[in-house]
This record gives structure tokens, sequence and C-alpha cells, in this order.
């Protein structure tokens, strides 16, 4: 049965933040239900760390980081080992632990760490929604969307690969498809996405993510080659770092072309916009240090006509629940499907999110906070290592 101590414990009246006197970080693992094939390698399981934080009158409030070496440059000993001996209890030591203010300080005690971090502003996201008896949505704006279509992702392969899953999905309700790249040849892609759109034609949308696996001359290849194709946009076609790449590739095709890996704080989707390197930013809630930093991402996207696609990085439920709050306040979203199926590939996630997701369609839940409710029991189950705030248990 699912439990979530905070909606039995809240306080009698809306109240702004109360001292957090407890946390405590849960490194948890599962496998997913096929295993995801990526430019550097296949994937048989997932690991991220949720962090609980219980406040001085009971309320919890849970945040995930999803640290991953190879996308955030965080491995998941390093994001513990920061949570546990400096970013926890320096919000231990906060008498006012309001979210925008913890998350400016935690800037003056240690750089980048930026999944971390974000782990605990959305915890404390979390517990402020709660508190004031609303939605995370509501204390960032406003709700302008209540659902969003959701995509599927297809691993690295061939298009007879991809038909076997689109058929399947489609059945189901998505509409929009991620074809992952970057190991095959790149005739071999530009061929794929051929045969893809000569069978679905109109009904379906394809998105290309080359996971920065091209060379720049293997990028021109490919969008020489799918010049006149309708695929919703490519995403990052090349390594991270090479903006000035990235903006040559902007230029020379209709296409819209992606960030991912590239857009880290507002300081670099600033430089990407300015250099025309993308027209389109994959925001990702973890990878980007929580809601309220990828809120400034979103508005420097808005300041320069960019739109937004709300991505995932193999996620449980509180990251895709603090990813889908934050979404329902941007109005320059691309009308595309967005990445919130990341559960739903999870052989176990230890909340109901997976629940909001119907008909290839997510609904944002009508409950305070964060929206999702966690199973603690099930976080212990699947945790292979808990700490709290200076000490391993």
């Amino acid at each position: 049965m699912m439990t979530d101590t905070a909606l039995m414990t809240q306080p009698s009246t809306p109240a702004t933040m109360a001292p957090v006197v407890a946390a405590e970080i849960f490194e948890i693992e599962t496998r997913f239900v096929v295993p995801y094939k990526l430019a550097e390698g296949t994937l048989a399981t997932t690991r991220a760390i949720l962090v609980k934080l219980t406040d001085e009158d009971g309320v919890t409030g849970w945040g995930e980081a999803n640290p991953s070496v190879s996308f955030t440059g965080e491995s998941c000993d390093e994001a513990v080992r920061v949570l546990r001996d400096t970013l926890l209890p320096a919000l231990l030591g906060s008498a006012n632990p309001e979210p925008g203010r913890i998350d400016q300080l935690f800037d003056t005690l240690v750089p980048r760490h930026l999944c971390a971090k974000g782990a605990i502003t959305m915890g404390l996201l979390d517990l402020l929604g709660k508190r004031l008896r609303a939605p995370v949505a509501t204390l960032l704006g406003g709700v302008l969307h209540r659902t969003l279509p959701v995509l599927w992702p297809l691993n690295n392969g061939t298009a007879d690969d991809d038909i076997r899953v689109i058929d399947d999905k489609a059945a189901q309700g998505f509409r929009s498809f991620m074809l992952k790249m970057g190991t095959s040849p790149v005739a071999d892609e530009v061929r794929r996405v051929a045969q893809l759109e000569a069978r679905y034609g109109d009904r379906l949308k394809f998105i290309a993510d080359a996971n920065q696996g091209w060379t720049f001359a293997d990028a021109q290849i490919f969008l020489d080659g799918v010049r006149g194709s309708k695929l919703a946009f490519v995403e990052q076609p090349v390594n991270k770092d090479e903006l000035e790449q990235m903006a040559s590739l902007a230029a020379s095709t209709p296409l819209p072309i992606s960030a991912d890996e590239s857009v880290v704080g507002a300081a670099h989707a600033a430089k990407i916009a300015k250099l025309g390197a993308a027209s389109v930013f994959s925001i990702k809630s973890s990878k980007n240090g929580g809601p309220l930093r990828a809120q400034r991402i979103a508005a420097v996207a808005e300041a320069f006509g960019i739109r937004c696609y709300m991505n995932s990085m193999l996620e449980f439920g509180v990251t895709q629940a603090a990813s889908l709050q934050h979404a329902a306040t941007i109005s320059n979203l691309i009308d595309v499907g967005h990445a919130y199926m990341s559960t739903l590939r999870l052989v176990e996630d230890p909340t109901d999110f997976s629940s909001f997701v119907r008909d290839g369609v997510v609904h944002l839940p009508n409950r305070d906070g964060l929206g999702v409710q966690v199973d603690e029991a099930h976080v212990r189950r699947l945790a292979v290592a808990v700490s709290r705030a200076g000490a391993r248990v």
C-alpha cells in the first residue's frame, strides 16, 4: 500500500518553511524491462538517489538525483558523498530552508554537483507545496498544461527493430518516438528515417538523438541525407562542447537542432542561444539542478524564441514528477511528445507516477507538492545503500 507521511501529517494551517530536522539518503537500483541501448553501450539496470527530508512538524518531502558520469560528470558515489557530508548538513543547520535561498547557498559551498543540489531543491519544493497545500507548479508560476503528450524512445537499431516497438506503443496511444543513434553508420540511419517516415507518414512524429555520437562530418552527412524529412528535431549531434560546430550545423539545415548535454545552466543556455547553436533546449530536471534552475533555462529559451523539450535521464518517479510540475508552467514547449515514460521502462518504481501516464498522455496530478506518492517500504527494499546526513547506516 502506498504511504507518504507528509499526506497524513500536514500542519493545521498553511505556513512557510519549518526547519528540516532529519534527512535520509537512499541509493536505489532496478532493472529495465528491456535493456537500454545507447551510443556508449547497453544498460541493463539503472541507479538513482532518493532523498527524504522531514521538517520539525513531521512533514516529509522527497527529492531524487540521477547522476551519470557520461551525462552529468557526477557518479552516484560522489553525489551521495556531497549530499551526506556537505549539502544536507548545511540544510539541517538552516532555520529557514526556503528552496531558492538554500539552492543559492549550495553554490557557495561546493561547485558543480547539480544532481545532488537538485535533489534537495525537489525535496524542499515538495515540503513547501505540502505546507502551503499547493502543487509545485503553482509555486513556479501557475499551471498552463494539465496534460502533455508522451514519447517513447527507441534503441539504437534498425527500422525493422523500431517497427515492432512502434506498432505496439502506437496501439497504446503514443504518437512521438525518439530514435537513438550514434553507433550505426550514418547512411544506415538516413535509410532508417526514410523507411519509418514512408511507413507511418504524418501519423507519428520522430526525433533523432545522436547523444554526441557523431563527428561534425557525420552529422552533416546525416542532416543532408534527411533534409526533406519531417523529423521534429535532431538532438545533440556532436560533442557537447562543440558549440561552434552545432551553430554551423544549425545554419546548414531547415531541421531544428536540439541541445541536450550542452545545456547545463542558464549561462550555457544563453551562450548556445547567442551562437544560434540550437532552436530547441532539452531540459532534464535532475541534470539541470532541479526545477528552480531548470526554470531559468526555460526563461532563457523563451527570451530567445527557443522551444523547450522536457527530457529524462532513466529516472524514477520523483524526478519525473518534479519535471512534470515544471513543464506544466512552460509556455514555449515544443509540440511533440515529452519524456514522461521513464518509470514505464523500469521493472520497479517506488512511486505511483506511472499511473499518471494513460493512452500516451501524462496527466498532472491534483495533489500538493510534487504530487507523487512514495512507498517508503518499497524504497527501502530497492536500496543498495542508505545514509543519513553526516553518517552512513
